[in-house]
């Protein structure tokens, strides 16, 4: 399967917080939570961001729930001497994952990330804008994730976002998730994305699309055949 990938800060003033993995078998969009003032950690949400992406890649050949699992717990040591992991602001992330491995994809979903998976059947869309756990210092949050399994020869393509490019849909309704994917596969997903920034500076006021984040940082991956 062919992989593409897109990302945007959502300003100019600040670094994105998503990353977005490409590995040969598991793709994936972290999406940093937005820190607040107090966090009892002297690392950022980019660097840890950028910590658990590394370890997600290095336990790439697990299944995604052990493999976030075990990252989330090395990603914790690194820095467990330095901060407060008890810390309920602790840096985390919201985490959107597909694997492809034993004729199977298998996808995870922790937090309002999202992923689409477009089969032979039907157009599964999962994200998860209830429990508010994210991935941070706690492996047993990793319990949360919304995860299944979709037979390999069943799936036409594949898209994993974060909120901030979700909003497409979910918010501003310029497609439906049909539409979304189809525009992908002919433009790829930096159109996506082009196009709901248009919709943000019309809106830069937020009063027809009420929103916390007037823009936001936002990343695809986009997998077809």
């Amino acid at each position: 399967m062919r992989a593409q990938m897109a990302t945007e800060a959502g300003g100019t003033t600040a670094p994105s917080e998503d990353r977005a993995l490409v590995g040969p078998n598991l793709l994936a969009v972290l999406d940093g939570v937005t820190a607040k003032p107090e966090t009892g950690c002297e690392h950022g949400v980019g660097w840890f961001a950028d910590q658990l992406s590394g370890e997600i890649l290095r336990f790439a050949h697990l299944e995604p729930g052990v493999a976030l699992a075990k990252a989330v717990e090395q990603a914790a040591e690194l820095h467990s001497g330095t901060c407060d992991l008890d810390h309920p602001d602790s840096p985390s992330v919201a985490i959107a994952m597909v694997q492809t491995k034993d004729d199977v994809l298998r996808y995870l979903v922790l937090g309002d990330a999202t992923v689409v998976v477009d089969t032979k059947r039907e157009l599964l869309v999962v994200t998860d804008t209830q429990t508010k756990r994210t991935a941070g210092a706690k492996v047993a949050d990793v319990e949360h994730a919304l995860t299944g399994e979709v037979p390999l020869q069943d799936v036409r393509r594949v898209a994993i976002l974060s909120d901030g490019a979700a909003r497409a849909v979910d918010l501003f309704n310029l497609f439906e998730w049909r539409q979304a994917l189809e525009l992908m596969a002919a433009n790829g997903p930096d159109d996506l994305i082009r196009r709901m920034r248009a919709v943000e500076k019309e809106d830069a006021k937020a009063v027809e699309w009420p929103r916390k984040k007037i823009s936001d940082d936002a990343t695809v991956v986009y997998l077809d055949r």
